[in-house]
């Protein structure tokens, strides 16, 4: 019954039918109800206002905070990396009728799905970055990894998926990936009862992680400065790391 009351719900749906997928963590990200009629999108709107898909959703308006302060911080370009990419709604949105501002962004995209680096190109495609390159690859194996080093690396929605120790090791490889004095985003979601009910429902095992749980596994790298933020909901904690 609970299945069948579900499907009526995009997000929901998305989330059984493709277990997570970049195309759920944008509509989260979009945070614009949908569905099968009208009980669809009232489910829809339930689930997104929940406070885990709620807390979720501010990791992405972090990392626009991120871009933006990059960008400002800097007069020349912004060596940007986002790794896995998803649909980069946050570098549309911050770059959003300000063609001067896209013109400094040299973006790279890395995922594991060819499909998701079709969306992401498409979904850059009218803006006019600096230059864009998009890349299959795996965030655990370092020769994934572009040529070259960067000023900025965003990563969300991948740390739940990973043990500690390829937590660890994807710590190492975006370090390494990144310039001398470049700033690394991310964030860890702790446990919540109820999300982890639907993210069992979506047949997902997330790795949840508080504060002192990132952080220990952040320390094991020689970053210069960690900066550490607990969402108000005390289900995130937002990482500004520099190398």
């Amino acid at each position: 019954m609970l299945y069948h009351i579900l499907q009526r719900s995009d997000f929901a749906r998305e989330g059984i039918a493709r277990s997570g997928s970049y195309r759920f963590a944008d509509h989260l990200y979009r945070n614009k109800a949908s569905g099968r009629g009208g009980i669809g999108r009232w489910l829809d709107r339930r689930m997104l206002n929940m406070p885990s898909a709620q807390a979720m959703r501010r990791r992405y308006l972090k990392a626009k905070e991120e871009i933006t302060r990059a960008l400002g911080s800097r007069e020349g370009p912004l060596r940007m990396l986002a790794v896995p990419c998803g649909i980069p709604r946050d570098v549309s949105e911050v770059t959003a009728g300000i063609p001067n501002l896209a013109k400094r962004i040299h973006y790279t995209g890395m995922d594991l799905d060819p499909e998701v680096l079709s969306a992401a190109k498409r979904h850059l495609g009218i803006i006019p970055l600096a230059s864009l390159q998009l890349t299959e690859g795996n965030a655990l194996i370092a020769t994934s990894y572009p040529r070259g080093r960067f000023d900025l690396i965003v990563s969300t929605g991948l740390g739940e998926f990973l043990d500690d120790e390829e937590l660890g090791r994807f710590y190492w490889n975006v370090f390494d990936a990144l310039e001398e004095g470049g700033l690394f985003f991310t964030s860890a979601t702790a446990f919540e009862r109820r999300s982890d009910f639907l993210m069992k429902a979506f047949e997902m095992e997330a790795h949840y992680r508080d504060r002192e749980d990132i952080e220990s596994i952040l320390r094991s790298l020689p970053w210069k400065k960690i900066e550490l933020e607990v969402d108000p909901s005390g289900l995130q904690t937002f990482v500004r790391a520099v190398k």
